[in-house]
């Protein structure tokens, strides 16, 4: 009998690193910043990249599917996995952070 393995592409869940990556700059700038303004160079690209990260969530969401996993002894499995599936609201958001990140950028340049 072949067991099958479950591969989980890198590029479905890339997401995570931005929202991990995202809150971590950004909470390290507010510590270890000294910049008086809030929307400082460093928290316009952290909170840029959270946004991004948030958006892509919002646009990967779990989906469900049933699969048949042995013809002989009709055993179903069920799978867990995400697809790319956009909305306004995940596409609104990744916008408004690519327009932090590259303000942020700009500032800082």
């Amino acid at each position: 009998m072949k067991t099958q393995t479950t591969r989980y592409p890198l590029t479905s869940y890339f997401f995570i690193f931005f929202l991990v990556a995202g809150a971590a700059l950004l909470v390290a700038s507010l510590i270890y910043t000294a910049e008086s303004g809030f929307f400082s160079w460093l928290r316009q690209i952290a909170f840029g990249i959270l946004l991004v990260g948030i958006g892509e969530w919002i646009n990967h969401p779990l989906q469900k599917t049933v699969a048949l996993k042995d013809k002989e002894k009709f055993v179903f499995q069920k799978i867990l996995h995400r697809k790319r599936t956009p909305s306004e609201l995940g596409n609104l958001i990744e916008i408004s952070g690519l327009l932090l990140f590259f303000s942020g950028l700009a500032e800082y340049f």
